[in-house]
């Protein structure tokens, strides 16, 4: 997967596998947490929203299993 740097408050970077429907959000603080099941069209919507935080916690966080990797 190829993390992608993001400029946001507090989201230091993404990282998608279109093939495994795997995403990986990277934290200001270190944390990486990789999220399962994610359709592409979901991460495509993710990537272009004004509000990605947002996005994250209304649309990923609870709704895709997610296991934390660090």
């Amino acid at each position: 997967m190829v993390r992608n740097n993001i400029n946001s408050s507090n989201i230091f970077s993404l990282a998608y596998d279109a093939e495994k429907r795997m995403l990986e959000i990277e934290f200001d603080s270190g944390e990486i947490y990789r999220h399962l099941n994610v359709p592409k069209s979901v991460y495509e919507k993710m990537v272009n929203s004004e509000f990605l935080g947002y996005y994250i916690n209304y649309n990923i966080r609870n709704n895709y299993p997610c296991v934390k990797v660090k």
